[in-house]
């Protein structure tokens, strides 16, 4: 039976930018749980689960969670360090590696916004897949992670940003909601996987 990191790797295996995943780079961080609230794999609740703020539950599935990610033998401190650098991998690779090496997460999503000039011409086509890829490795890369998402059994998860659009909802709840829409389809492949 493949390991799950075989089998993250055949789900990438389609692509040229495919993350290695290869290493485990666990932390031994908790994650939080609601009073009241359940993490079990046979949570039956229907209510959606909201995430954003750092203080709050489920913060762990943002990419600004303190949750580094290994890619191509690179060690990137979030995965929106990733996210932010795969904009100019291509283009610009001493830009992506600057992005990597910065402190956090906020000043590697401002940089990619000062240099969107330099970014890969297809980036708005392509985003919602590399996110993808970002979360995918993120989770592979962190067990306890994994079993937070499984824990959601299948209730929507909502990035609850208020300023984000196109990966939350916004402020006024009719964002696009994909990064929730990501972590969903993953969580689909990590049931699917357990069921065989």
């Amino acid at each position: 039976m493949a390991t799950f990191f075989q089998t993250i790797a055949v789900i990438f295996s389609s692509s040229s930018n495919a993350p290695t995943v290869g290493h485990n780079v666990e932390t031994t961080g908790q994650t939080s749980t609601p009073a009241g609230a359940s993490r079990s794999n046979t949570d039956s609740s229907k209510e959606p689960i909201y995430f954003y703020d750092s203080d709050k539950p489920f913060y762990e599935f943002t990419s600004f969670s303190d949750h580094p990610v290994e890619y191509h033998g690179l060690f990137y401190p979030t995965a929106e360090h990733l996210f932010q650098a795969f904009k100019f991998m291509d283009t610009d690779p001493a830009l992506a590696e600057r992005i990597r090496r910065l402190p956090t997460a906020r000043m590697a999503q401002q940089e990619a916004k000062r240099q969107l000039h330099r970014q890969r011409a297809d980036w708005l086509e392509v985003n919602v897949a590399i996110m993808d890829k970002v979360i995918a490795a993120k989770f592979a890369q962190h067990r306890s992670l994994r079993h937070s998402l499984r824990s959601t059994g299948s209730r929507e998860l909502i990035e609850d940003s208020p300023v984000d659009w196109f990966w939350g909802i916004g402020s006024d709840g009719r964002g696009r909601n994909e990064l929730g829409k990501a972590l969903m389809r993953l969580r689909e492949r990590l049931h699917a996987r357990q069921r065989y």
